[in-house]
């Protein structure tokens, strides 16, 4: 034992120390020597690319990764990705039950085609679900099924799935969560029936432990390559066999209680794969497999155990070969100590897929359950490996068959290995020896797995699936050869020399007997030959270090710079594909690349000094540099120092003042129309707009048109207005013709009527009236038929010959802004016909505000600090309502500064001092002293923080600033005298001084105060004047006028009230009230002022309160001894200090 373990050692040694490293191998061609024609497909987030679909007539690769299925071109362009992820719930619940993250992922494990649609099936972390989906559409599923038993639990498990045309999926793998029970089965999925036909559970006579490997279709059977434990071998220990496992398409299960829902028709042989000889060498355990159905041949990949020296063959075998071990008998151990026998079996109806009578259904039943194993194994074509390796394993395999120059078909072989590489070996057709063509490297890690391969014959590439990516590989590299002599020694059946383009080609237009195409591919490839070197592909660029200028250090890929070395972009190839060899010539050429060097910023030299910026006043003149000397690159440092230099320019005069650019007005909005200027007849009413949007400014122009315009109004025609004219004096018309001396006499006048108020359209009537008089003197008017005084008219009557005269018009009833102006007649006989009063209108130019009351002051704008408060007044029109601010000279809205808390912590510190007076520099300060220097406060920080010293500008005193009432006090030379006195009387006159400061204290506190109604002035008590009064009715009419008060001084505060002046209506019958007897005049816009201007009152001598007009008031309304005296305040001022009528009445009773 000790001799072979030795023995063993030394093999393994000795293979070792020989095997040359493959890179050196002209064959070889490297992972990015690969890319330059291949196409790669990959994704950070996706691994584990296990399955492949591929459907030609659709032009699409269909892949199953871990949590997507994929939909590319053949040329690996997506054309859909769709996730699959498994539910948080389940994942959870995944890992609840001790398995790892990675797999409670959701791993597609069967990938099969069923007509147009797709049936997919993933473990769905360890809860294993299929769906029937769209090919063309791998979004739409159509089933959402249960995956028991269709498809394995753990990603990690062999299984293989096989789809047939009527849609009945054989499955071979294992069923339960522990992995311990394995089955063939199959499921319709078709039909909604659960039914599964299987093997029977737990039994290792059918299958012990087994690894599925593949599985294929051949006439009415379903084939399954395996490997599993030897149950034969087990007399004499364990190992492992690789076997071909058949079932009926058809198989309808056993019955009876035999073999219920079990295969009837399950039988296996073992596949052998050996080097012959007196004692064969057994590559036991089968790893891949590919059945060509143009050939009806099974090829199949073998290894050694794992734990042994490492060998992979490769066997091929027939159907031929396959059908005959599955004719012959089988094999049967009566006992479970007894040896194991050949068994021959007459009824083999079952076996063969043909039905049987039903007596004889029973017997086929019995012998199922008791003969599976085939005596005989199924021996390889030419009874030996097509090709075999020592130190490697092989797993995947895929088949290509074409024609070349010499030989109709020849078969090329494609070979993964578990050291992630590709062998490409071919079977010469003569001698059948195998020759290695080409070895690839797909990925760049050697140790990345290959999970599956497949070839397409109709883009001639091979398909790999990776745990990392996908890729597809064309079959041909032959422009690496870039000699005739290189390209015909590779041997390389895809390959031959163009003559016409004197390059290394494959077949022109597929034609391999083309004269000009050269190729003798009858032998392996020659090694001995000299092969002229090839460069690679570039490397991807990596940083270098510069070592001095542009040229790059000779340092490693990924080594770490000093922090302020220079580096540039480097990429390498190298003369490895191939390498030269035997005397071959090296490449020519650059090995490595150099780009975006660091480069470090110069200046340029300075230009020339620009003109000055302007032609008079302060102006600079300037030049300018920039950094492109070099220019700065790939983080080179940038130049140091200003790149523009600036001079005064001191030979310029100086700037006139700057002229504003002048602004033209723009008329701003008309406003609303006012009243009609007639009642009827047609007239005019008027809107006005102002030149305020914007306002002319810096001597722009006006604003283009009228400030007005008008509309016609009232057309509605006026009743005729008529104006007579007095009486004649009587005349003695008909003297004697009335009985006892009397006689008649006539009177006359005339009456003028119009329409309207013109009087070219006046119509002059004549009237007369007639009466008659007795002798004694008396007269009476005649009465005509109709009940009237007679009076006859020289023109038409028109009914309105009882009106008295008009009234004058009476004053208008407002001062600016548009009011009315009345007049009234009384019917002097009946049915008189007409209006008795009508109006017009008057001063109808605009009104002009004043101001309203300040606001309050606002909050100050900081909570600490020195900030700012503001207050707002509004621009109230006569009648008190809001105007715009325009109307009003002055500003709505003033500002003054305020002052809080200092901002800085007060801990410590004492109190501020007072501010100092404003110096030269219109700065005022003020101190304060820290009492705790050096000590820490209760919360960890140091007290007196801040400056000890605070300044800040003077502030100017706003000029609309409210006059602020004065403190009645002591002035300071009282406050020294009384000083002066305490301290000389301290000691013999204590208690008086007690009590003179007490007195003192006292009078301080007394200053007078502003009333807290009146936020516009403070005042003095009102002074009275005594003026003469008149009757007014107790119920008049009350129209409030504003009034503008006069600028109070500190003498005209206390002001209780704001009575304001009041215009009466009289009534007829109620009971007269005195009242001032002087009217003020309004004669200006605002009404804010007295006729003169000053305040005092003018003489009238129009008792009856005059026409518009005149506004002088009256001082005696009556004659002196029917005056009474009232009282009048001075001062009296605010528009919204209007009181109710009823407190004016009261206010009346009080006179």
């Amino acid at each position: 034992m000790l001799l072979s373990l030795l023995v063993l050692v030394v093999a393994v040694v000795s293979a070792t120390v020989g095997t040359p490293d493959v890179r050196d191998d002209r064959r070889f061609i490297s992972h990015k020597d690969l890319l330059v024609t291949a196409n790669r497909y990959t994704d950070p987030n996706v691994t584990s690319y296990s399955r492949m679909l591929i459907d030609v007539a659709g032009d699409q690769l269909l892949v199953g990764a871990r949590d997507n299925l994929f939909r590319f071109s053949l040329r690996l362009d997506v054309i859909e990705r769709v996730a699959w992820d498994v539910p948080p719930y389940l994942r959870a619940l995944c890992l609840a039950k001790g398995q790892t993250e990675e797999n409670c992922r959701n791993y597609v494990m069967v990938l099969q085609s069923f007509g147009n649609q797709v049936y997919v099936c993933g473990t769905h972390g360890f809860s294993p679900r299929c769906t029937m989906r769209q090919m063309e559409d791998l979004s739409s599923v159509h089933r959402d099924d249960d995956g028991v038993a269709k498809c394995p639990y753990n990603p990690h498990a062999n299984m293989t799935a096989l789809m047939s045309e009527t849609g009945q999926l054989f499955v071979g793998s294992v069923t339960d969560f522990s992995g311990s029970d394995s089955a063939i089965l199959r499921s319709d999925i078709t039909q909604n029936s659960s039914r599964i036909l299987r093997t029977v559970q737990y039994n290792s006579l059918l299958l012990n432990d087994p690894q599925f490997v593949g599985s294929f279709e051949h006439g009415g059977f379903i084939y399954f390559v395996l490997r599993e434990a030897a149950v034969e071998y087990m007399n004499c220990g364990k190992i492992v066999y690789s076997r071909i496992a058949r079932v009926c398409k058809n198989d309808p299960g056993g019955t009876y209680g035999i073999l219920r829902d079990n295969w009837t028709s399950f039988v296996k042989a073992r596949l052998n794969c050996s080097l012959p000889g007196n004692y064969p060498f057994y590559y036991n355990e089968v790893q891949g497999m590919v059945y060509s159905h143009d050939e009806g041949v099974l090829y199949a990949t073998f290894t050694t155990p794992e734990n042994s020296i490492h060998g992979s063959a490769i066997c091929a075998y027939n159907m031929s070969a396959i059908q005959a071990a599955f004719e012959g008998a089988f094999k049967h151990q009566d006992a479970s100590g007894s040896a194991w026998k050949a068994q021959e079996v007459t009824n083999r109806d079952h076996y063969e897929c043909r039905g049987t009578s039903s007596s004889g259904r029973h017997m086929s039943l019995i012998e199922s359950s008791k003969y599976q194993l085939m005596d005989q194994a199924v021996q390889p074509l030419m009874g030996r490996p097509l090709h075999h390796a020592e130190l490697e394993r092989f797993s995947h395999i895929a088949i290509d068959i074409i024609p070349t120059k010499l030989h109709e078909r020849v078969h090329i072989m494609y070979v993964a290995t578990d050291a992630g590489r590709i062998k490409k070996v071919t079977v010469l057709p003569r001698t059948k020896e195998t020759c290695v063509i080409e070895i690839w490297q797909p990925e760049a890690h050697p140790e990345t797995r290959i999970r599956t391969l497949q070839y397409v014959k109709d883009t001639e590439s091979l398909y790999v699936g990776t745990d990392l990516a996908l890729m597809r590989i064309p079959s041909n590299h032959c422009g690496r050869h870039l000699s005739r002599s290189s390209c015909l020694n590779s041997m390389d059946p895809y390959c031959g020399w163009n003559e016409l383009q004197e390059a290394c080609t494959i077949a022109p237009n597929g034609d391999t007997l083309a004269k000009y195409w050269v190729q003798n591919a009858t032998e392996c490839p020659v090694l001995t030959a000299p092969v002229d070197g090839g460069w690679s592909a570039w490397s991807e660029w990596f940083k270098c270090a510069q070592a001095n200028g542009q040229q790059p250090m000779p340092i490693g890929v990924g080594e770490d710079f000093a922090p302020n070395t220079d580096t540039c972009l480097c990429r390498t190839r190298s003369c490895n594909n191939p390498p030269p060899k035997n005397g071959g010539q090296g490449c020519t050429g650059m090995h490595i690349a150099v780009t975006n060097c660091t480069v470090h910023g110069g200046w340029t030299e300075w230009s020339a000094w620009s003109a000055c910026s302007q032609t008079c006043g302060m102006a600079v003149k300037t030049r300018r540099r920039t950094c492109g000397n070099p220019k700065p690159a790939h983080g080179g440092r940038v130049c140091v120092g200003p790149d523009r230099a600036e001079i005064y320019c001191s030979h310029l005069p100086p700037c006139p003042a700057p002229k504003q650019p002048p602004i033209d007005g723009g008329w701003g909005p008309y406003g609303d129309f006012g009243e009609c200027s007639a009642i009827c007849g047609g007239g005019f009413r008027i809107r006005r707009r102002k030149c305020d949007n914007p306002v002319p400014q810096n001597g722009g122009m006006d604003c283009s048109g009228c400030h007005f315009d008008y509309e016609v109004c009232n057309t509605q025609p006026c009743p005729d207005v008529r104006k007579a004219g007095t009486w004649t004096p009587w005349l003695t018309v008909a003297n004697g013709t009335v009985p006892n001396g009397g006689y008649v006499e006539k009177r006359f006048r005339f009456t003028c009527k119009a329409p309207i108020a013109d009087s070219a359209l006046l119509k002059i009537t004549p009237k007369e009236e007639v009466r008659v008089c007795q002798a004694d003197g008396s007269c009476q008017r005649s009465i005509d038929p109709n009940g009237g005084h007679s009076a006859t008219g020289l023109a038409g009557e028109d009914g309105e010959d009882g009106w008295g005269e008009w009234s004058s018009w009476s004053p208008c009833s407002a001062s600016c802004g548009g009011g009315y102006q009345y007049r009234t007649r009384s019917c002097e006989k009946l049915d008189c016909v007409g209006f008795n009063k009508t109006k017009r209108a008057c001063n109808t130019h605009p009104c002009k505000g004043e101001w309203g009351c300040w606001t309050d002051w606002t909050p100050c704008s900081v909570s600490c600090g020195t900030g700012t408060r503001s207050r707002s007044r509004q621009c109230l029109s006569m009648a008190g309502s809001v105007t715009l601010e325009n109307d009003c000279e002055g500003k709505s809205l003033q500002y003054e500064a305020c002052e809080m808390p200092s901002c800085d912590s007060f801990l410590g510190w004492g109190e501020w001092s007072e501010w100092s007076a404003c110096n030269a520099d219109n700065e005022k300060s003020r101190t304060r002293i820290c009492l705790l220097p050096n000590t820490v406060s209760s919360n960890g920080e140091l007290t007196c923080q801040g400056s000890d010293r605070e300044i800040r500008s003077c502030s100017i005193a706003l000029n609309n600033d409210v006059p602020q009432p004065q403190t009645a006090g002591v002035t300071a030379a009282s406050v020294a005298t009384v000083a002066i006195a305490i301290l000389l009387t301290l000691l013999l006159c204590c208690p008086l001084s007690i009590i003179a400061t007490l007195q003192y204290m006292k009078r301080k506190q007394k200053g007078l105060k502003a009333i807290q109604g009146s936020p516009c002035y403070g005042s003095y008590p009102n002074q009275y004047s005594s003026l003469p009064t008149k009757d007014v009715s107790r119920h008049a009419m009350v129209t409030p006028v504003a009034r503008s008060p006069p600028l109070l001084t500190a003498a005209d505060a206390d002001v209780v009230s704001h009575p304001i002046s009041l215009q009466y209506t009289d009534g007829s019958h109620h009971k007269p009230k005195r009242q001032s007897s002087f009217k003020g005049p309004r004669n200006d816009a605002s009404g804010s002022k007295l006729a003169n201007g000053n305040g005092t009152l003018v003489k009238s001598i129009n008792v009856n309160g005059g026409a518009i007009g005149n506004n002088t008031p009256k001082i005696l309304a009556k004659s002196f001894n029917e005056t009474d005296t009232a009282t009048i305040k001075r001062n009296s001022h605010g528009p919204n200090n209007i009181r109710h009528a009823r407190q004016l009445e009261m206010d009346e009773d009080k006179y």
